[in-house]
């Protein structure tokens, strides 16, 4: 592999963007893969490790010389070593990456064919490189990156997600160009405050909207490769994303928690990856349009399967009501009941969360004696074992009917799969253990500011709804208000003898949600959740019949 390093591509305002480019040792012309981000290119000799989460690109070497591509690996504007200010995913960094394409397409070492490569935030500058519509782009594969930088990781639902936007800037960006090595000051640093530049604009609008592609733009052939437990940062988008393409499309959704690590495996990418390039870009006929166009692979199912739409229209909306009556399931503040039958219209008692919660140790995760109890200090509702398997697929709504005393609350909403326990260990957990909660798997989640409760009819579905984020109103005191709640989309099915659990509470916890914790804020008050005929607060679920099955590969 021959590498042409620090190559200047001169963009139409004059700032000059820095590449590497990396060639088979054969002299010719080669189809082109372009990857760009805020990453710094020259930490492409670093291992790719879960620590060094920002390397993203694939195996170069393997794209170069096992494949045959050139591959050109650039600094985005204001990082690295290219000129310029880094602007958050602007549209003039949209404007670079399209002449970046261009650029590369007229040199002699490339066909004029060029495919875009690379996870996470290569493929947010995938989305908006393709929107511009370069001439001499062949193909894009999205492999993991949203299109909704509001909505998808900053802001969710109106919460801001400090846990991972702090963690993005600073490790990834700011402090990896600065003091990464030990040794400062280093080039490549970042003077844009990426902290204050978000939170002077918590409201969608014009900032957002220029960092938002035109995906319907797209004219480029487009693979879309989702990751289910990419939940708080790409999931929701990059499901999104592949329904509003109207250019040829394919997606893979897939499940387990190895996106980086299946990256860089050379079997995983000749499986999925390579056949879309070869094909666009050299025009194998390999069968890479051939089939049904999406093929989803269920977590705790058995196999990939196929199936002809996303979302599935074979998927039933399912309510699951909450419940006061006792579950048995978990300690929590109420350890409610989640069912399929709807609520008598006596409207009994609401269920009561007052907060900030005396249990609270770190966030809203309570620790006794060392052990972690996520749930104690939240709100449950939990269903009996399952007497069959259930697979849910597609998008999930909540609506909630709650009245708070306060102006303005918030509500954390997290699905989740409560495993059986074996009386034996049961009794272990409880009486020797310091009462352990009992195992369960997130399987998605789902949040929204009350003040931002408003939704957009025209883009809302009974199972999606879509909040504007633009005109914030304030709640009104001690008066019921139906909340409805956009649920993250997942492919999941629940074993037989475990339960369904939903959590509600007002926030989260870096013990519970690691990475993806939101700020709290000032909250201080009470919320009552309602449950009676008039106010059926209930989880909608996408429903998969088990006789109502697709075509596994």
């Amino acid at each position: 592999m021959r590498i042409l390093k620090d190559q200047w591509v001169t963009a139409s305002d004059r700032t000059r963007i820095c590449a590497d480019v990396y060639l088979p040792n054969a002299d010719g012309a080669y189809p082109c893969l372009y990857a760009v981000s805020p990453y710094q290119k020259d930490l492409a000799y670093l291992p790719a490790h879960p620590v060094f989460r920002f390397r993203e690109t694939g195996p170069i070497d393997w794209w170069v010389d096992t494949c045959g591509y050139a591959y050109v690996l650039a600094d985005q504007r204001g990082t690295g070593q290219s000129e310029g200010e880094f602007g958050l995913f602007s549209a003039r960094e949209a404007e670079d990456f399209h002449e970046t394409i261009e650029w590369i397409a007229e040199q002699p070492w490339c066909t004029g064919k060029v495919g875009t490569i690379g996870e996470s935030g290569y493929s947010i500058n995938q989305w908006l490189a393709a929107a511009t519509r370069p001439p001499h782009l062949a193909c894009t594969l999205i492999y993991n990156g949203s299109t909704d930088l509001y909505r998808d990781a900053v802001y969710h639902a109106g919460i801001f997600s400090m846990g991972f936007y702090n963690f993005w800037t600073v490790d990834n960006v700011r402090a990896s160009a600065a003091i990464g090595t030990g040794t400062p000051p280093r080039p490549g640093g970042i003077a844009t405050d990426l902290l204050g530049m978000v939170l002077e604009h918590p409201l969608d609008g014009p900032f957002w909207q220029e960092r938002r592609p035109d995906v319907e733009a797209i004219e480029a052939p487009t693979l879309v490769v989702a990751w289910w437990y990419n939940i708080a940062l790409h999931t929701r988008g990059t499901l999104l994303g592949y329904e509003r393409l109207i250019c040829p499309k394919r997606l893979v959704a897939l499940a387990g928690t190895d996106s980086h690590e299946r990256n860089f495996d050379p079997e995983f990418l000749t499986s999925h990856l390579k056949p879309w390039y070869d094909h666009w870009l050299k025009g194998e006929d390999n069968g890479a349009m051939g089939g049904p166009p999406v093929r989803i692979d269920v977590q705790n199912g058995e196999s990939l399967r196929s199936e002809a739409q996303w979302p599935l229209a074979r998927a039933v909306p399912t309510a699951f009501y909450l419940d006061p009556a006792p579950a048995g399931a978990i300690t929590s503040v109420n350890d409610g009941s989640l069912t399929g039958v709807p609520p008598a219209a006596d409207p009994g008692e609401p269920t009561v969360y007052a907060y900030p919660r005396p249990e609270w140790t770190v966030g809203t995760t309570a620790i006794e004696h060392g052990i972690p109890h996520p749930a104690r200090g939240l709100l449950t509702f939990t269903t009996p074992p399952l007497e069959d398997d259930l697979e849910i697929t597609g998008p999930i709504a909540a609506v909630l009917y709650v009245a708070s005393d306060q102006t303005d609350t918030e509500f954390f909403v997290k699905i989740s799969e409560q495993l059986a326990v074996p009386a034996a260990k049961g009794f272990v957990m409880h009486h020797l253990a310091g009462d352990m909660p009992p195992p369960s798997q997130m399987v998605t989640r789902g949040w929204l500011k009350a003040s931002h409760r408003a939704t957009d009819t025209e883009l809302s579905t009974p199972l999606r709804p879509y909040h504007p984020h633009t005109d914030p109103e304030p709640v009104t005191p001690g008066e019921v208000t139906r909340y409805d709640i956009e649920v993250w989309p997942t492919s999941y099915r629940f074993r037989t003898g475990n339960r369904i659990r939903v959590e509600i509470g007002n926030g989260d916890s870096m013990v519970a949600d690691g990475l993806f914790h939101h700020y709290y804020g000032h909250k201080a008050g009470t919320d009552r959740f309602y449950h009676d005929a008039h106010h059926p607060s209930h989880l909608l679920m996408p429903v998969i019949s088990r006789t109502d099955t697709s075509q596994e590969n």
